[in-house]
């Protein structure tokens, strides 16, 4: 049984190597954007080279979610996917498609799957009720894929437990569904202790160094993160707060900084790959991620709080969407309000007057992962259920 996969999420080599860790290879086919525009058309990703697997490049002509009328609805969609799948496919392999289910683009997949005799497989990371984000005839055509898309598929992967619950009163009795993210955490590439010299590059030596990686926009934090630090400064002068991603607030934060005369005190890196920020996370304290709910959305799964984790770091991050399947509050990080620098600034200064408590965070927080968010868990779950349908 062969398992095609097209998708534009495995184009990423942090994701694809979940696949590393199946215990059959040789029947994987994926089928990726030659070319993905990522970071708004800023950054282009063209597919991984493997020795593993085989991949083959197909062009997808919409690759965001603000195209006029259509929105997102076809987003990562492939044109030729129909010609790869008849030349290769044989009636009973699985196709995972790894996109919602109230996207058009998995429909046309679903369909060509029943059309072909395959077994088709979609996901979802939904966290909020659909009739709280839409309504209308927005929401009845939501609705309507999602009905025909479960009715067209052999099985459903949920990205969270979160996500299952908001699929669940579409589900028929016959699709077999499963809370199985898409990816894990490489805890071989994070992990603790790296050796490096990124505290003695920018001088943070006895420094105790908080750290924000995130893209620069509305729904992380960034300008909360930034108040609730100059706050955190006065009480505890040692700290220093280091910020690493791109975005549209690049700029803006740059200049909160300033004006809040944190111009020393605050570390700004542009984005970095992913296979950069070990040492980074292996040298900081404590990882700061105060996401915030916007237009609809919550935080899904964050896989840069389970890299933080990975890392033997306590995450400071927020009671919105997923993030408390991802931080155990009090055990492997702290949980707070968001769009609160103040409770921000409170968590930031407990964590950093307390070392011990850091230490035992952290060292729960990696258990935690390694335990249910690493490669090695998600691809045996992963492949179990595949190869089950």
């Amino acid at each position: 049984m062969a398992i095609f996969i097209p998708s534009y999420t495995y184009i990423y080599e942090r994701h694809l190597r979940v696949f590393d860790y199946f215990t059959n290879k040789e029947d994987l086919v994926f089928i990726l954007p030659k070319i993905w525009k990522a970071k708004g058309g800023k950054l282009i990703v063209k597919p991984p080279q493997s020795s593993d697997f085989s991949i083959i490049p197909a062009w997808a002509p919409f690759y965001h979610s603000r195209y006029p009328i259509i929105g997102g609805l076809l987003k990562a969609w492939m044109p030729n996917l129909g010609t790869i799948l008849r030349k290769l496919s044989k009636p009973g392999d699985v196709l995972l498609s790894s996109a919602e289910p109230y996207l058009l683009t998995t429909y046309l997949y679903s369909r060509l799957c029943k059309k072909l005799g395959l077994k088709h497989v979609f996901l979802t990371w939904q966290n909020l009720p659909y009739p709280e984000i839409a309504s209308g005839p927005k929401l009845k055509i939501k609705e309507c894929l999602i009905r025909q898309n479960i009715n067209l598929s052999a099985g459903a992967l949920c990205g969270s437990k979160q996500a299952y619950d908001v699929l669940k009163p579409y589900l028929n009795s016959i699709i077999r569904t499963e809370v199985i993210p898409q990816s894990g955490v490489d805890s071989d590439l994070f992990k603790p202790d790296i050796p490096n010299d990124f505290r003695k590059k920018y001088n943070l030596e006895n420094k105790v160094v908080f750290l924000f990686g995130a893209v620069f926009d509305e729904r992380k934090g960034v300008f909360t993160t930034i108040k609730a630090f100059s706050k955190v400064v006065k009480q505890v002068p040692s700290s220093h707060l280091v910020m690493i991603g791109m975005g549209p607030l690049w700029q803006e934060a740059r200049e909160l900084a300033r004006k809040l005369s944190l111009g020393d005190k605050i570390l700004f890196i542009e984005w970095l790959p992913n296979d950069q920020l070990p040492p980074i996370l292996a040298s900081s304290d404590i990882f700061v991620h105060p996401s915030e709910p916007r237009q609809g959305w919550e935080e899904q799964y964050g896989w840069s709080i389970l890299q933080a984790s990975a890392s033997g770091l306590p995450v400071i991050s927020t009671k919105i969407g997923a993030i408390s399947e991802a931080v155990l509050d009090g055990k492997t990080g702290v949980l707070i309000e968001p769009k609160n620098p103040q409770a921000l600034a409170q968590a930031m200064i407990r964590l950093a007057s307390n070392s011990e408590v850091r230490k035992k965070m952290g060292e729960e927080g990696r258990e935690y992962m390694l335990v249910k968010y690493s490669h090695r868990v998600v691809a045996r779950k992963l492949e179990k259920f595949l190869r089950s349908l």
